[in-house]
């Protein structure tokens, strides 16, 4: 699936070596772990999905 959007995030120092960390762990992007995280989130009420 092509992604649409994009989205700029501001991290702490810290927050962006333990992400940079966490994906190299799993070998994997920063993106796909931020992707990931959002798929588990709740859908709005309205989403027919």
């Amino acid at each position: 699936m092509a992604r649409e959007y994009s989205l700029r995030v501001r991290l702490t120092k810290d927050e962006k070596s333990r992400l940079a960390y966490y994906a190299k762990c799993k070998n994997v992007s920063m993106s796909e772990i931020i992707q990931d995280y959002c798929k588990r989130l709740p859908k709005p009420p309205d989403t027919k999905d």
